[in-house]
């Protein structure tokens, strides 16, 4: 019998990033339309923050550090991407 390969653990991250208000706002929106089918074992969990304009996300991953260090570098991208959009509105 061959032995199962062990499961990866469970990894979190959180990143808080600060905005302008209405830009923190155009942001998540823009997340949120971009992130709506992540694969099975990945979660994310965005929470603005009014008092300081930050944007919390909090990221759990279960099939790996690879995937989640991949996801981390794609919604910052998007976030860049974002931010170039709105200050050029």
């Amino acid at each position: 019998m061959t032995p199962k390969p062990p499961t990866p653990p469970e990894i979190s991250a959180f990143i808080q990033i600060r905005f302008k208000k209405k830009e923190m706002y155009a942001v998540l929106r823009s997340l949120i339309a971009d992130n709506t089918d992540f694969p099975n074992g990945l979660s994310i969990e965005m929470s603005p923050r009014d008092y300081d304009n930050n944007l919390l996300l909090c990221l759990s991953c279960k099939v790996g550090f690879e995937t989640l260090l991949n996801t981390i570098n794609e919604l910052l991208e998007h976030i860049l991407i974002a931010q170039k959009v709105i200050s050029h509105a």
